[in-house]
Order: C-alpha cells, then structure tokens, then sequence
C-alpha cells in the first residue's frame, strides 16, 4: 500500500528530543524546483544579456571574435552555476533554497540535524539519475514507494523535505486530566512558588510533549524533588506533580503569575477541591478523636 500525501514524523534526537514535522509531497516540491529554476536561470538570462552588450555589441574583427570567445565561457560557467551550485550551496547553507523559502520547506538529515555539504552535494548531485528517463519520473517513483517521501537522492544522502511548523503564539497552560481528590490530598492549599521555580516549572511543562519519556522523566525529577519535598506533597508522577502544583499555585490568586499562563477553575474543578479540602479536615478531625478517644 502506497504512503498517503503529506504524512507526519516524529524524529527523536540523541538528547531524547522528540521534533514532529509533516513530510513535503511530490507536488509542493515540484513547485519549490519550478520556482529555483525561474529565478537561478533568469539571473543566468540577465547575465547573457550584459554579456552580450559589454563583450559583443562595441567590438569589431579580432576584439569581436575575443570578446564572444570570453562571453560565451561566462555564460557557460553561469549555466554550470545554475544547474548544480545553485541548489548545493543554498541547502547546505541555509537548509533551503530561494523556492524552498517561498513554498515553506526545508531539507534536513534523518535524525532531524541541518544537513552539510556532503549531504547537499550528493542529494543534488543524483537529481540527474532522478530526472531519468523522462520528467522525473524515477524520482517519482521512489518518493512513493518511500515512506517518507524520499527520492533517489534523499535515499543516498540521507536527507528529508519537511514542511517546519510555524510559530505561534504561546496557549494557556491547563492541567489535562484535572486533578482528582486522591491526588491532592497532600498537596497543601496555599502554594508558593518564587519566580525562578515558577519559571522553570512553566519552561518544562510547555516543551514536555515534544520529549522523549525518558527525558521528560529525566528533567521533571531534577525539578520535582526539591518543590515536592519542601511542600510535603507526593505523587507517583514527577511530570505530573509539577503540573499540580503549577496549576494550584497560578489558581490561587497569584498577581505575579505570568497572565499567559493563568485560567480560572471551572465551577466541576471547584466542587473538587472544596471536597478534597473537606477529606483532609475530616481526616485530620478523625485522628484526632481517635487520640483522644
């Protein structure tokens, strides 16, 4: 079964780095490859053009004969330039070229670092065994036949066309699930987090989803520890503790915490917390009944 269009893929780096990107179709690349080919090869046209006014046009008998020999090497070189400089030194530079830029695509290795040299020359290098034998068809076939969309060059240099998320504004943190009463029970009512705590809490919990588990674990204990010991609250999920405590310490009226970040309790939250509150004074009424009992 032949991949769909425009799929996504999750690629995790050594540092357990987990980036998502959406994979750039046939069609999208194929118009990126029209539009380098109008700008490299209209810079080549206006070049011929100066070149023909400056070298040929004032230029009579043997100075003619020079001026066109000198003319025609500089437009042979601006051809060669154009066909294989122009997409080389523009991919391994700044990851993609002029008609990448336009359309929103970017080549990138497969373990989602910026590609090199090496990796553009060849990846460009093999467009010719992908042109075979008529309209790219041998580099068609492969992108379909790859999951991700890779063509003869792509394969050999180990590169990908994807299509990089923009960015936008940054959403409220919320709590998801809500808390349950089991998990604050130890939590106290009023949480305090100075501006350094606050801060790297917000820091984790806004960049944990693109984590690896074992990152996000590795991170959420270095931070959990101290905060969790320090309010005496406990829970089987550091990740999951810091957005508890996160979310009741930006809940609790705080003028400090940082307005991107606040929302207000929904009236079933509420209802959950009064009845947590209510469990430990009646837990705490009953210990101390059954001391003095």
């Amino acid at each position: 079964m032949l991949p769909p269009l425009d799929t996504d893929v999750a690629i995790e780096t050594p540092e357990h780095i987990v980036f998502h990107y959406r994979l750039a179709g046939p069609a999208r690349r194929g118009l990126a490859y029209l539009l380098d080919l109008v700008f490299c090869y209209g810079i080549v046209f206006i070049l011929a053009v100066v070149v023909v006014v400056a070298f040929m046009g004032n230029s009579t008998g043997l100075k003619h004969d020079s001026g066109a020999k000198a003319g025609s090497g500089l437009i042979l070189v601006a051809l060669f330039a154009a066909q294989w400089v122009w997409f080389v030194a523009w991919e391994a530079t700044r990851g993609q070229s002029p008609g990448k830029r336009l359309t929103g695509l970017r080549v990138l290795a497969e373990n989602g670092r910026p590609i090199g040299w090496r990796a553009a020359a060849l990846r460009n290098l093999l467009r010719a065994a992908d042109a075979l034998p008529t309209g790219y068809l041998v580099g068609l076939a492969s992108m379909f036949l790859s999951s991700r969309f890779q063509r003869l060059g792509d394969l050999v240099a180990g590169t990908i066309v994807v299509v990089p998320a923009r960015a936008g504004a940054a959403s409220p943190i919320e709590l998801s699930p809500p808390a349950q009463p089991k998990e604050l029970a130890t939590l106290p009512d009023d949480v305090t987090l100075d501006a350094d705590e606050r801060e790297a809490i917000e820091l984790f919990l806004r960049r944990r989803h693109t984590l690896g588990r074992a990152r996000e674990e590795e991170l959420a204990n270095m931070i959990a520890g101290s905060i969790g010991t320090r309010l005496g609250f406990r829970h089987g999920d550091p990740s999951r503790l810091l957005a508890i405590v996160y979310d009741r310490a930006v809940n609790a009226g705080r003028t400090e915490a940082p307005p991107s970040s606040w929302r207000p309790l929904t009236r079933a939250e509420r209802e959950r917390e009064r009845e947590a509150r209510v469990q430990r004074k009646t837990g705490a009424s009953g210990g101390d009944d059954g001391r003095w009992r």
